[in-house]
């Protein structure tokens, strides 16, 4: 666009030359100095001419002026360009140096000339790393101090960076204090409530843990087999805690405010009934055990039917022996029977169970527990054998099909 005004200028001013030597005239300009009277006679086109040549001396030398005004800030820009290439090539370098484990070189390069680069919150931030891979915790607390100043957005950055530095060196109440603020200005961040839920799990604050769980959760934040294990531990401190009081109110209370999918859930409900145990409420324990294995056939559950107390033992092997209806081969419902024949003192009845269930898994444990009970009966022949078997599968972890010899003398 310039060069066509510029063209249309020339344009003009040759053709306002042509007109004023075609139309040239004497002017007469007078004037005093001095008191004395004096004139200048120049033609028109002289006149003219010397104006044009003002014009473009006056804008030469204000071009001048500009330039040499405009000089000490030219130099002063290239400069900082130069130490912000330079700053550039120091963060690639000290960044290269943290990726190679040369913890002190990359810190030194991070900082160099820190005060022109483009980013100074990744130069911080990064340095901040450094330092604490050092076990210099001063000097990382220095630079995330300075890169929080860096601008209203660092401020997330640089917590969710100082938390995750805390946490990793077992400074929890640190990390937990700079989380809980991170979440204060940001409720839903992600990172943060996962990290948030680590520091929970180390220090044991299963109250707090199970709050967030939800959370966890509804973000998809952590893996299922993790969402369980922090589930199960925390409800299972919660509990604790309480059967330990022997609170058997506020158990029933907590187990009232838990979501339906969680009170349906087998490891809840065995959490939940071992602590009912523990706290002195075995009746309401066996009960809930009862109806949730009517509606929910499982195996942890059945295990530790098999191994409470029963007031009435005749009643409970009839229970039990309902279930065998399409669950006849499992493992564990043979033992529980084996376990309640056992207590009622029908020996027959419960080494056939017991039989039956470790030819359907074998268990070191299940046979070292029927071999005490068969030298009870001075059945030593078959003692010893499951104690052979016991011992084999032990040790190759491979099973074998028992039979027991019989004995007429128990019923």
């Amino acid at each position: 666009m310039k060069y066509i005004i510029f063209f249309f200028l020339v344009v003009a001013a040759f053709w306002l030359g042509i007109f004023a030597v075609q139309h040239s005239s004497d002017i007469t300009i007078n004037y005093q100095w001095d008191k004395n009277p004096m004139s200048i006679s120049l033609t028109s086109t002289t006149l003219l001419i010397a104006s044009v040549a003002g014009l473009i001396g006056l804008y030469i030398l204000f071009s001048l002026s500009k330039f040499l005004f405009g000089l000490r800030k030219r130099l002063k820009q290239r400069r900082t360009l130069k130490l912000a290439a330079k700053a550039n090539q120091e963060l690639t370098k000290g960044l290269v140096y943290f990726t190679e484990g040369h913890w002190s070189e990359s810190e030194n390069a991070l900082l160099n000339n820190v005060d022109y680069s483009e980013s100074p919150l990744l130069n911080y931030l990064a340095a901040a790393r450094a330092a604490h891979m050092q076990g210099a915790y001063d000097r990382r607390d220095r630079y995330l101090k300075v890169a929080s100043e860096q601008g209203e957005d660092a401020q997330i950055a640089v917590s969710v960076s100082q938390a995750e530095m805390q946490f990793s060196s077992n400074q929890l109440e640190q990390s937990r204090a700079t989380l809980i603020h991170l979440l204060d200005v940001s409720p839903k961040h992600p990172y943060a409530i996962k990290l948030l839920a680590k520091v929970y799990y180390q220090q044991e604050d299963w109250g707090n843990l199970f709050k967030l769980l939800p959370d966890l959760e509804k973000l998809s934040l952590i893996k299922e087999r993790d969402q369980k294990k922090y589930q199960k531990t925390a409800l299972s401190g919660i509990f604790h805690t309480l059967s330990h009081k022997k609170d058997i109110s506020s158990l029933n209370a907590l187990w009232k405010k838990l979501p339906t999918s969680l009170q349906e859930n087998p490891q809840a409900v065995l959490l939940y009934c071992e602590a009912l145990t523990d706290a002195g409420d075995e009746n309401t324990s066996n009960k809930l055990l009862i109806s949730q294995l009517n509606k929910t056939f499982d195996e942890k559950l059945i295990e530790r039917y098999g191994l409470i107390e029963h007031p009435v033992l005749g009643d409970a092997i009839k229970q039990a022996e309902k279930w065998l209806v399409g669950n006849e081969r499992s493992p564990m419902l043979l033992l529980a029977l084996a376990r309640l024949n056992r207590k009622y003192q029908l020996w027959g009845k419960s080494k056939a169970y017991y039989n039956t269930s470790l030819n359907f898994s074998p268990s070191a444990a299940v046979y070292l527990e029927l071999a005490g009970l068969l030298e009870e009966l001075d059945e030593d022949e078959n003692a010893q054998t499951c104690y052979k078997m016991g011992l084999n599968y032990s040790i190759h972890k491979k099973g074998e099909i028992l039979t027991l010899k019989q004995h007429t003398s128990h019923k």
